[in-house]
């Protein structure tokens, strides 16, 4: 039999982030050998993240995927993690959820 887990409850008091759904731009490199005409060709990379923005400081996006709770419903610890340098974000769009 399974027991039951008190699930946090989540409010705008103890976490007041939006999720969002962010497309930007990143380099495109290889280690590998490629001819001069290949290599002419590349271009960045289209990127897509998803978590929720927990920051836009010093010219970033910070955006979190996995959020752990203590017992009184507060943030412990957040993983999965990206800073996004904002002048390479192309657009974002936010998903309530």
């Amino acid at each position: 039999m399974k027991s039951k887990t008190k699930l946090p409850t989540i409010n705008k008091n103890n976490f007041p982030y939006k999720f969002y759904l962010a497309y930007w731009i990143d380099t495109n490199s290889t280690s590998t050998w490629e001819n001069l005409e290949s290599i002419k060709r590349n271009v960045p990379s289209i990127c897509i993240t998803t978590g929720w923005l927990v920051s836009t400081n010093n010219n970033s996006h910070t955006f979190v995927g996995d959020v752990g709770f203590n017992d009184d419903g507060s943030i412990n610890e957040c993983g999965n993690t990206t800073c996004i340098p904002s002048q390479n974000i192309i657009k974002l769009k936010r998903i309530k959820i």
